[in-house]
C-alpha cells in the first residue's frame, strides 16, 4: 500500500506537469493566434496550418496524460486519505467529463485558427 508521503509527492509532481503543460500549451496557443490575426498568412499558410495541428494536439495530450496521472492517484490513494471529505471529492471527479470538454475544446481552437488561416 502507498505510502502518504509518497502519494502526496506524486500529487505534487503531477501537478507541477500538469501546470507545466498547460503554460506551454497557451503561450504557444496565443503566439500562434496573435500570428494568425495580426500577420499575412499567405506565405506560410501550411506552416501555420500545421502549427495550429501541432499545439491543438499538444494540448490534447498533455492534458490527457495529466487525467491519467490523476486517476492513477484517486486508485492508489491511501486509506486514511479516502477517508477525508477531500479523498471522497476526488473519487467522484468527472474526469471523463473533463477529458472530453478539452478534447473539444482544443479541437475547436485549432479549427478555428485554421478556418481563419485559410479563409
Amino acid at each position: 500500500l502507498m505510502q502518504e508521503t509518497m502519494w502526496s509527492d506524486l500529487g505534487d509532481q503531477a501537478a507541477a506537469n500538469q501546470r507545466g503543460n498547460t503554460l506551454t500549451y497557451m503561450v504557444a496557443n496565443a503566439a500562434l493566434t496573435a500570428t494568425v490575426v495580426f500577420g499575412e498568412a499567405s506565405d506560410y499558410s501550411f506552416l501555420l496550418i500545421v502549427s495550429a495541428i501541432g499545439v491543438g494536439l499538444f494540448g490534447i495530450l498533455s492534458f490527457e496524460n495529466s487525467q491519467q496521472s490523476f486517476m492513477g492517484l484517486v486508485k492508489g490513494m491511501p486509506a486514511s486519505v479516502a477517508a477525508t471529505p477531500m479523498g471522497e471529492a476526488a473519487k467522484k471527479t468527472p474526469f471523463t467529463l473533463f477529458r472530453m470538454a478539452n478534447t473539444v475544446i482544443c479541437g475547436l481552437i485549432a479549427i478555428a485558427q485554421i478556418i481563419a488561416v485559410t479563409g
